[in-house]
């Protein structure tokens, strides 16, 4: 994607198979080293997870927001709880009875220490009050595997990676973690409808430039990138991928990311988290 800014300037070019990338873990070489010349980086589901957690764990505290600088908000994918179908419940309150009378002894899996899939199954055992095994794995597909080989009991998944195991009744999908029901299984109630009102759970897209970058220039790209999600084609492709695209102001991205930051420390310091 290429995003002219002045005239005589170079412009702005986003390699995305270079430099999109969805971290599987913590572990990102602070930021993925990010240059200062005319260069984006679109990190996906990073600064609510993955730099809460560095925040916390002191890997560069606090500073995930001082070496960027939040250009948009892009949208979000879902997060669906799921289970093995040999774990015998079919909502989350007998998902929930079961856990309290394993008294922990149930295995959940994850894309490695410090995924989103880790924090959100933490956040989950926070918020119902119980405690489980964490398993990392190196990556979302390895974590899958063994879920649907029985390995393991439950997690936290981005619909768009478990409904195609959903649909064929390899998991069994308890619920959503969004505000709403996910138009692909309208069937699976939300947390909200299941007694935890006010819980959202997403994977979310945004797109940094350096910390450097003029703020004309942050405006400029700003534009250019709402500019391109309104086009049919892009929403189009978004749609297929299982992305909710919306666009906003860079105010508002870093706004956001701020709060994801507070939020999931909190999470991690409770849990005990720590960059590897």
């Amino acid at each position: 994607m290429v995003v002219p800014v002045d005239k005589g300037s170079p412009p702005f070019k986003l390699n995305s198979k270079a430099h999109s990338r969805a971290p599987a873990s913590l572990n990102i070489g602070p930021l993925m080293k990010i240059r200062a010349s005319f260069w984006l980086a679109c990190l996906a589901c990073l600064a609510g997870t993955g730099l809460a957690l560095n925040a916390n764990a002191q890997a560069f505290p606090q500073k995930s927001i001082q070496v960027v600088v939040p250009v948009a908000l892009i949208g979000q994918t879902g997060v669906v709880l799921v289970v093995h179908p040999s774990v015998k419940v079919n909502n989350l309150k007998e998902f929930i009875d079961l856990m309290k009378s394993k008294n922990g002894d149930m295995n959940y899996g994850s894309a490695g220490m410090g995924s989103p899939q880790h924090l959100q199954a933490e956040f989950f055992n926070q918020l119902v009050g119980l405690k489980s095994n964490h398993i990392p794995y190196k990556g979302q597909a390895q974590a899958m595997n063994d879920l649907i080989g029985g390995q393991l009991q439950y997690m936290f998944s981005p619909i768009q990676n478990a409904l195609p195991q959903i649909q064929q009744g390899r998991l069994k999908a308890l619920a959503v973690a969004s505000a709403t029901r996910h138009k692909a299984m309208p069937q699976v109630p939300t947390l909200n409808e299941q007694g935890y009102q006010g819980v959202e759970l997403t994977n979310w897209f945004a797109v940094y430039a350096p910390i450097n970058t003029p703020p004309a220039v942050v405006k400029k790209l700003n534009a250019a990138f709402i500019q391109a999600g309104k086009e049919p084609k892009m929403k189009e492709k978004l749609d297929t991928l299982g992305f909710e695209s919306f666009f906003t102001t860079s105010e508002e991205a870093t706004d956001f990311m701020r709060s994801e930051i507070v939020r999931w420390a909190r999470v991690a310091a409770y849990a005990g988290i720590k960059a590897e």
